[in-house]
């Protein structure tokens, strides 16, 4: 009887090391969490420039806030540098044709396309 107790307590100790083991060498390291959404960011990932801060710090391709030679804080002006958000538009599948216009593309043998637009002028012609 005494040699199944220790068996089992050996084979019991083995599970236990087995996954602490197996728990140590799936564990992530440590992440910091994600910086929260400003408040200038959409829940759509699009951005209210109006709500923009008028100069945000400038940070370094270390992450870090980068200051000048007196420890002044480097800032950028965030005005006037986005384009307006908006959803993506998609490019059209063919250019619209005006009226009296007429396209064609052609692909020579080397691979090389041309467009040929023959349009009609809108305005009659100086005489």
């Amino acid at each position: 009887m005494k040699k199944t107790r220790i068996a089992l307590g050996t084979a019991v100790a083995a599970l236990l090391i087995g996954a602490a083991a197996a728990t140590a060498s799936s564990a992530q390291p440590d992440k910091p969490p994600a910086p929260p959404t400003p408040a200038w960011v959409n829940a759509d990932g699009t951005v209210d420039e109006s709500k923009m801060p008028s100069t945000m710090p400038l940070i370094g391709s270390d992450g870090k806030v980068v200051k000048d030679a007196n420890g002044k804080t480097l800032m950028v002006k965030t005005r006037g540098l986005l384009a307006p958000s908006g959803a993506p538009v998609a490019p059209e599948s063919a250019p619209r044709l005006t009226p009296g216009e007429n396209r064609s593309i052609e692909t020579d043998e080397d691979g090389r396309v041309t467009e040929n637009v023959e349009a009609v002028p809108s305005v009659p012609p100086a005489s």
